[in-house]
C-alpha cells in the first residue's frame, strides 16, 4: 500500500472525526490486540484511522503502520507525527490495495458498519487475506440495537448470527457485544450496540 504523502498543514474542518477525536488513547480493544503478539516490529494496517490514536499507539509498540483514512485532516495529524515507520494513505479503503499476507495486524475500528453493504463481504474477505500467518484482526460492528438503527441511517447493523460468516477462517479470540448509552463524537446523545472482535489466522 503506497501513501499519497503527508505533508503541509491543512485547513481544519470543525465537522471532521478526525479533527473532533484527535488526541484521545487508543481504542481498549488494540491494545488487548496488541499484548497478543509477540513480534512488535511487524505491519500493521489500520483502516479508518481517523485521528491516529489506535496508528499512535502501534508506532509507539513498534510496528510499522500503514494507516488509511478519507479524511484530509488525518494527513495532517500524520505529518505532526514526522515518523518515518508511518505511510498515510489518503483513499477509501474500497481503492486501496491490502496485500496479501502482508501484516501481522489489522485494525478496522468503527469504519466497516459505514460502507455499502454490498461491499463488506469482499473488504471482509481482503482484509483476511492480508493477514500473515498468525496475524491477529482486530474490529468492530454495529449491532441492531445501535439508535442509528432505530434512525434509518444508511449504514450496516447486524446481528451476531449475521456478522459470524465474515469470521470464518479465523479463530475467535473475542466476540463480544457491548450496549451502553454514551455519545458520539459530537457529543449528543447516542445509544451504542457494538460487536468488539480479535481474531487469529
Amino acid at each position: 500500500m503506497s501513501g499519497h504523502g503527508a505533508t503541509g498543514l491543512l485547513v481544519r474542518n470543525s465537522q471532521s472525526y478526525a479533527f473532533l477525536r484527535a488526541g484521545r488513547k487508543p481504542n481498549p480493544l488494540v491494545a488487548d490486540a496488541v499484548n497478543l503478539l509477540d513480534d512488535k516490529h511487524g505491519r500493521a494496517l489500520d483502516i479508518g484511522a481517523g485521528p491516529l490514536n489506535n496508528t499512535r499507539f502501534l508506532l509507539d509498540a513498534g510496528f510499522s503502520v500503514d494507516a488509511i483514512d478519507t479524511d484530509p485532516f488525518f494527513l495532517s495529524l500524520a505529518s505532526a507525527l514526522n515518523n518515518r515507520r508511518l505511510n498515510a494513505v489518503l483513499a477509501d479503503i474500497r481503492n486501496a490495495w491490502i496485500a496479501p499476507d502482508a501484516y501481522s495486524l489489522i485494525v478496522a475500528i468503527h469504519i466497516l458498519p459505514f460502507l455499502p453493504r454490498a461491499d463488506l463481504p469482499w473488504i471482509m474477505s481482503s482484509i483476511v487475506d492480508g493477514l500473515a500467518k498468525n496475524g491477529i484482526l482486530c474490529c468492530t460492528f454495529f449491532g441492531v440495537r445501535d439508535s442509528w438503527a432505530q434512525r434509518g441511517r444508511r449504514m450496516i447493523f447486524l446481528s451476531r448470527s449475521e456478522i459470524s460468516p465474515f469470521l470464518t477462517g479465523l479463530k475467535q479470540i473475542e466476540f463480544s457485544e457491548l450496549v451502553y448509552d454514551g455519545a458520539d463524537a459530537q457529543n449528543r446523545p447516542k445509544h451504542w450496540n457494538i460487536f468488539r472482535c480479535i481474531l487469529r489466522k
